[in-house]
């Protein structure tokens, strides 16, 4: 029998984000533009071309099966309007966290962009309807080898499958 750990959604706000990576909104004053033009800059950073996608995800149980880090990008991604969606987050460490350091977080109009080795859930949670779509900037480095490589271990991601250790993590979404 699988043991359950319940994780509830958290307030996405700059500080509680912070140890997994950063808010994308526009923030403070701006870094750059003209009369009628603001400009923040986003530290994005990858090893090899950046890869600019649309990503649906579809409605599924929220149970939370395999979490995954990428050690040479900063991905980064934001919704594209529809229903609010939840991600699953953990500390960039070596080691993947405990199921109980996990955090849940609701993203709804503003996106995020993960420090390099944040662990994080491989799918975003719709709340309602059938699908939410996000704006996803990785690498084409990464996303090949976990798509065009599929089947061959992976050496830019660290994945850990939570289910096969017998971990069901579960996001609570109750008030």
């Amino acid at each position: 029998m699988n043991r359950t750990i319940r994780i509830a959604v958290a307030p996405l706000t700059p500080e509680a984000f912070a140890p997994y990576g950063r808010l994308l909104w526009p923030d403070g004053p701006r870094d750059a533009g003209r009369d009628g033009y603001d400009i923040w800059l986003q530290p994005f950073a990858a090893e090899t071309r950046p890869r600019l996608q649309i990503v649906r995800y579809h409605a599924r149980p929220f149970t939370v099966g395999v979490i995954e880090r990428h050690l040479c990008v900063t991905e980064a991604r934001l919704p594209l309007g529809g229903p609010p969606a939840i991600i699953v987050v953990g500390e960039p460490a070596e080691t993947p966290p405990a199921p109980e350091a996990l955090r849940a977080f609701r993203l709804d109009r503003t996106g995020v962009m993960f420090h390099r080795g944040t662990w994080h859930a491989i799918d975003a949670y719709p709340e309602v309807g059938a699908y939410a779509d996000f704006l996803f900037l990785s690498e084409e480095a990464t996303v090949d080898e976990l798509f065009a490589n599929a089947g061959k271990p992976p050496q830019r991601t660290q994945v850990h499958d939570l289910a096969a250790v017998g971990i069901d993590v579960v996001i609570d979404t109750s008030p």
